[in-house]
């Protein structure tokens, strides 16, 4: 042990002059001038008279108020996190130095655990023993906690007084339930049962949402770290689940059977307390040599409902529906397996192809995916669009045209000029909808320009179509015709030249006989005609 000099001579223990110039600080002495009297122990000293300080300020400070109490505990955390900061930064800072101090031996620690029980007193620790998480003495707790810890040496002792805390945090998760308090907080336990939305974890009930965090592998029997938020309705809601590697243990079902030794194993137990009064319990999915029977069930004697599959790895996606089939859906070019249990949420959204979804699946051991949950979207409202184009009128009637290929919503606010007919040019102004339809505003059928006259027999006749000499003539409500027209007659045909090549008659007239050499006279008269 380091001794320090004072000034005649006299060499003291750290002990001695720690507490020497505790007494001198309460007396209204500055820090500086007890550190300079023993500069061999300054390194040492300055950073526990420190701590001593920083104790007493705490100690003066009145309680705080509840409702001061989050934000004060958010300053100290990001309080905490500079220091870290700054610790690593600067490894020689008055926080590196205090931590190396601690760990040099138990005589730093025990002076420590000394100032703390001085300063805040045996009362007020005694008073933080009954706190729960959101209370101003909670924090008072946690730290005499630490310090318990600190004093057990022996390795068993310092196990057993973990467990005891570890059951006093569960036991706080529960009384927080109970007192539908809000708040978040952290217990250790392990994992008994894992059923839908709802884990048991050291026999604290939470509940398991899409949004909880899940590190590691967890199964039945792992032992975990859980964050829980308490709701106002006496809930504890995971936020996140950490499982501790190395740490699974059997699934706490039952007892293990005591098996009594014999010359050869056998897979019937020929030596029991009692008849087993229940059916065998499936076990957790795990290597085991041999089956055993369960004879004495524990406070848990109810099985998980279905064995847990191992590495299993909850995950969520976003993504557009691009495929629904009876078994699977593609989302996001990802294909889910669906079953019975998987819940489609379709309050806000039918679900179909081109729809967003929200997906929570299990990735299972072969690599698939199997959905849980699948939360249909509503789209977001797109404004119309404006689109132009021209194109051939390729068929149209009452409320549906095809020009150049779109399809065309026909409204009875669609304003058309001309009359249409299919193969003439049509110039269109409307609106693309939200799921990509077209809705017409406006149609200008345009007429062709250019005269042709020619003449030829007839060969097919209907309605608005004839075929005279091989080309097709169109008819309208302004063709007009004169003479009875019947195939083999001869017709003289003046119209306009369509885009397509065929033309739209507006005069034509039928000849009374036939033509004395069919097909001898089919000639054009006027400009010309494309075949």
């Amino acid at each position: 042990m380091k001794e320090g000099l004072i000034p005649n001579g006299e060499a003291r223990g750290l002990e001695d002059v720690l507490d020497e110039c505790l007494s001198q600080l309460n007396s209204g002495q500055s820090l500086e001038s007890c550190v300079a009297r023993y500069p061999t122990l300054a390194a040492e000293l300055e950073p526990l008279l420190r701590v001593a300080l920083k104790v007493r300020a705490i100690g003066q400070q009145p309680v705080p108020a509840p409702l001061g109490l989050r934000s004060g505990r958010q300053r100290l955390l990001t309080e905490v996190a500079l220091r870290k900061e700054q610790a690593q930064e600067q490894p020689k800072s008055f926080w590196f130095s205090l931590q190396s101090l601690l760990r040099r031996g138990t005589v730093a620690v025990v002076l420590a655990g000394l100032l703390l029980v001085a300063v805040l007193g045996q009362g007020t620790l005694a008073a933080s023993a009954n706190s729960l998480p959101g209370d101003a003495l909670y924090p008072v707790k946690r730290i005499s906690e630490e310090v318990r810890v600190w004093f057990a040496f022996d390795q068993q002792a310092k196990e057993r007084l973990l467990e005891e805390i570890a059951e006093r945090r569960r036991q706080e998760a529960k009384a927080i339930a109970n007192t539908q308090r809000v708040v978040e907080m952290d217990f250790p336990g392990l994992v008994q049962t894992m059923e839908d939305g709802s884990w048991t974890i050291g026999g604290v009930v939470v509940q398991m949402t899409p949004e909880t965090e899940i590190d590691g592998e967890v199964t039945a029997g792992t032992l975990v770290s859980v964050h829980v938020r308490s709701l106002s309705d006496g809930t504890l809601q995971a936020v996140r689940v950490v499982a501790q590697p190395g740490q699974a243990r059997p699934v706490p079902t039952a007892l293990p059977a005591v098996v009594e030794p014999t010359a050869q194993p056998t897979t019937t137990p020929t030596e029991t307390q009692s008849p087993p009064t229940q059916a065998p319990v499936v076990p957790p999915p795990i290597a085991t040599p041999e089956p055993t029977f369960t004879p004495k069930p524990t406070a848990t004697p109810r099985p998980t409902s279905t064995p847990t599959p191992t590495r299993e790895v909850k995950i969520r996606f976003r993504g557009r529906i691009e495929a629904i089939t009876a078994n699977t859906w593609t989302v996001d070019g990802q294909v889910v397996r669906i079953d019975a249990k998987t819940y489609v949420d379709e309050r806000s959204e039918r679900a179909s192809i081109g729809a967003t979804a929200t997906v929570v699946a299990l990735r299972l051991p072969d690599d698939t995916l199997l959905a849980l949950e699948i939360l249909i979207e509503r789209a977001p409202a797109v404004p119309d669009q404006p689109f132009e184009f021209q194109g051939l009128i390729e068929s149209f009637g009452p409320t549906q045209w095809i020009i150049g290929g779109h399809t065309v919503n026909i409204t009875a606010d669609t304003v058309i000029e001309n009359d249409p007919q299919k193969g003439l040019l049509a110039e269109v102004k409307a609106k693309r909808k939200g799921d990509g339809s077209l809705v017409a505003e406006r149609i200008v059928v345009r007429l062709p320009a250019e005269e042709v006259q020619f003449e030829g027999l007839i060969q097919e006749v209907a309605a608005k179509i004839w075929v005279v000499e091989g080309v097709t003539v169109r008819l309208d409500a302004q063709t007009a015709v004169v003479g009875t027209p019947a195939v083999g007659l001869s017709a003289e045909v003046q119209g306009l030249l369509l885009p397509d090549g065929s033309v739209l008659g507006r005069i034509i007239r039928v000849q009374a006989s036939p033509a004395g050499v069919p097909g001898a006279t089919a000639t054009a008269t006027a400009v010309g005609v494309s075949r």
